[in-house]
């Protein structure tokens, strides 16, 4: 939105803040942020603003995967009930297009830009983080399955747990290329290993 819209935004009142205790900033509640700006400036900052909002969303609550298809997992986020407001299929498939090119999510190939992975944290950050856990944990001596790190009994205590298979393989191929670790093929992608060689990413 222009300078002036993000002012006038700012005047709304409370914040909306859900039973999961995620809190919208305030221009959530402001019906032109739900239509798709014409002026290229003002789409930009619109945009930029949108690609916050999801990022913090999905971050709060551990989503990675967003799918133009799936109501219910947006519904919160993209139709505010309170002023009547929803955003168009299409306008949240330019915000995520503007998020791709920043680097903030990836279209799923298969998906015609149906579904998109968002990187509320980018690779090279859950790389440091998974390495940090491996030597701290003294697993650096074993190989470590992409199951044990994502959904083992050791992780559920961290802020990877859960993790999805596509932002786990992208952090793989990061500590690989920094030679930190070596990856072995598997059955399938939980079956895959990983063995550290040194003192973190």
């Amino acid at each position: 939105m222009s300078q002036t819209t993000s002012n006038a935004a700012q005047g709304l009142g409370q914040a909306t803040t859900l039973a999961s205790g995620f809190q919208f900033p305030s221009i959530h509640n402001f019906p032109p942020f739900y239509t798709l700006q014409p002026t290229a400036s003002t789409w930009k900052n619109q945009s930029d603003l949108w690609g916050t909002v999801i990022m913090r969303y999905y971050r709060h609550h551990r989503l990675y995967q967003l799918d133009l298809d799936d109501s219910t997992t947006n519904d919160q986020l993209f139709n505010n009930q309170r002023i009547s407001r929803a955003l168009k299929p299409e306008t949240i498939q330019a915000i995520v297009e503007e998020m791709v090119k920043k680097g903030d999510a990836e279209w799923d190939a298969t998906s015609r830009k149906r579904r998109a992975i968002i990187f509320w944290r980018k690779p090279e950050d859950w790389a440091a983080m998974i390495s940090s856990w491996v030597f701290e944990s003294g697993l650096n001596n074993s190989i470590l399955t992409f199951y044990e790190i994502a959904h083992g009994e050791n992780s559920e205590d961290q802020e990877f747990y859960n993790i999805h298979p596509t932002v786990l393989q992208k952090t793989m191929d990061v500590l690989v290329k920094r030679g930190v670790a070596t990856t072995f093929q598997g059955a399938n992608f939980e079956e895959m290993g990983v063995k550290f060689f040194n003192a973190g990413a």
